[in-house]
C-alpha cells in the first residue's frame, strides 16, 4: 500500500496544481471587457445626390471594415485566451456608428427634397402660365387669371374690387331727374335711344355687337360702330354713326343740357355742314359739288342780329365787337391770325362769315400761305349760324366735342 501512494503522489499532486490552474485562468477571463455590439442599419438607397452617394459609399466601406475588426477580436482571444487591448478598435466602432445614425437622419430629408422636387413640374407650369398671361397684358390683350384664393377675407375684398372695376366701365350712374329737367327721355341705364340717330332696333344691334354700356359706347370708334350697322343689312346704310361717340360721352358725364343743346345742333345725328365728326366728307363734297357751278363769290352784305352778350357770357363765350366788326377766335379753328385774315378779305361778322362757302375761306388760307395749311375751316360757317343766331348752348355743347375745329 505505502508503495502503491509513493507512485501515485506526483500524479495527484500535478493535478490539483492543474485544477488551480484551470480556476485562475477562469476568473482572469471572466472579467475580460466585452465587446460591444455593433448593430448594422439597412439603408435603401433612394438618394440621388452625389455628395450623399458619396457620403454613404464611405459609410458602408468604413462597415465592413468594423466588421472584419470584429471578426479580429473574437479570432485574437479564441487563440490567445487573454486580453486584448481594443481601445482604438472600439472608439472607431463608436464613430462608425454614430455616422450611421447621421446616414438615417439624411436619409429621411432626402426623401422630403424628393417629395418636394415632385411638385418642380407643376411649378414650372404654373410660372409659365404666369409669363403667358403677363405677355398678354402686355399686349393689351384681355387675360383670364386662374383664381386660387381661399382666404375669406381676400375673396371679400376681391369681390369689392372687382365691383368697383366693373362700376368704373360702367361709368357713373345715370342721374335719370337730370336728363328729365334737360327734356330728354331715358329708361334705363344702358338705353342708347336717347342717343340722336339710335332707334330701339338699333339700339339692340349695337348691344348684340358688345357694346353694352354708355362708357363702352363712348370710347368706340364709329368705324366699328359702322361694321355692326353693315353686318345688320342695308336698311341701316343711312344710319350715320359719327356723333354717337360723342353723344355717349355727355350722357357718361350727366351733362344733359350740353347734350341737348348739341342735339339741336344736329341733324339726324350728324353735325353740320359735313364736319370732319361726320360720318365722312361726303356731305362736304356734296356741298361742294352744289356750289362748283356757281362762282364763289362774296355773300352780299346782310344787317347782322344783335347779339345776345349775357347769353353768351352765361354759355362761356366772351363777345368782343370793334366798330362793328366781331372777332371771329370764338369759333373753335380760328385764332388771332387767321381772324385778321378773314376780316382783310371783308368778312367781319358771324352773319358774314354763316354766309361764306368753305371752299372761299379755304382760298383764303391757301393765299395766306402754307403756314395755315393745317386749319380746317369746314364747320367755322356753322358755329358762325350759331353765333349769329345766337344759340350759345349749342355751340358751347359743339365745340366741347370738336378738335381744332373739326
Amino acid at each position: 500500500m505505502t508503495f502503491f501512494l509513493c507512485k501515485l503522489w506526483p500524479y495527484l499532486a500535478g493535478g490539483l496544481i492543474g485544477w488551480l490552474l484551470a480556476g485562475w485562468f477562469a476568473r482572469r477571463l471572466k472579467h475580460v471587457a466585452p465587446v460591444e455590439k455593433i448593430v448594422e442599419k439597412h439603408i435603401d438607397k433612394v438618394v440621388d445626390n452625389p455628395e450623399h452617394l458619396a457620403l454613404i459609399g464611405k459609410l458602408q466601406r468604413e462597415n465592413g471594415q468594423l466588421e472584419k475588426l470584429r471578426f479580429k477580436i473574437n479570432r485574437n482571444l479564441e487563440s490567445k485566451g487573454s486580453s486584448i487591448d481594443q481601445t482604438e478598435h472600439l472608439a472607431l466602432a463608436g464613430k462608425l456608428e454614430k455616422e450611421t445614425s447621421q446616414v438615417s437622419l439624411l436619409t429621411s430629408k432626402l426623401a422630403e427634397l424628393e417629395s418636394a422636387n415632385k411638385e418642380i413640374p407643376a411649378l414650372k407650369t404654373r410660372i409659365k402660365s404666369f409669363d403667358n398671361q403677363q405677355s398678354q397684358a402686355a399686349s393689351g390683350k384681355t387675360v383670364e387669371v386662374e383664381k386660387l384664393v381661399d382666404n375669406p377675407a381676400h375673396l371679400k375684398r376681391i369681390t369689392e374690387l372687382e365691383g368697383e372695376i366693373s362700376d368704373l366701365q360702367r361709368g357713373p350712374a345715370i342721374d335719370f331727374k337730370a336728363a328729365k329737367a334737360a327734356g330728354l327721355s331715358i329708361k334705363m341705364d344702358t338705353d342708347f335711344t336717347v342717343i340722336e340717330g339710335i332707334g330701339p332696333k338699333i339700339n339692340d344691334l349695337i348691344h348684340a355687337g358688345g357694346i353694352r354700356t354708355f362708357a363702352e359706347l363712348a370710347n368706340s370708334d364709329p368705324s366699328r360702330i359702322q361694321k355692326i350697322l353693315d353686318d345688320a343689312g342695308s336698311r341701316y346704310t343711312i344710319a350715320n354713326p359719327g356723333t354717337w361717340p360723342d353723344q355717349a360721352n355727355l350722357v357718361v358725364n350727366n351733362r344733359w343740357p350740353a347734350l341737348k343743346a348739341l342735339q339741336d345742333v344736329l341733324d339726324g345725328g350728324v353735325y353740320p355742314d359735313g364736319s370732319a365728326k361726320s360720318k365722312g366728307a361726303s356731305s362736304t363734297k356734296s356741298s361742294n359739288a352744289k356750289s362748283a357751278s356757281t362762282a364763289k363769290k362774296k355773300p352780299a352784305k346782310k344787317t347782322p342780329p344783335k347779339l345776345d352778350i349775357e347769353a353768351a357770357k352765361t354759355a362761356g363765350f366772351k363777345i368782343k365787337q370793334n366798330n362793328g366788326q366781331d372777332d371771329f377766335t370764338l369759333i373753335e379753328g380760328i385764332g388771332p391770325k387767321i381772324n385778321e385774315l378773314i376780316h382783310d378779305d371783308g368778312i367781319h361778322t358771324f352773319t358774314e362769315l354763316a354766309d361764306t362757302h368753305v371752299d372761299v375761306i379755304q382760298k383764303i388760307l391757301d393765299n395766306a400761305g402754307p403756314r395755315y395749311k393745317l386749319a380746317k375751316p369746314g364747320t367755322w360757317p356753322a358755329q358762325s349760324d350759331m353765333a349769329a343766331s345766337n344759340k350759345w348752348d349749342s355751340l358751347k355743347a359743339w365745340q366741347d366735342e370738336l378738335d381744332g375745329g373739326e
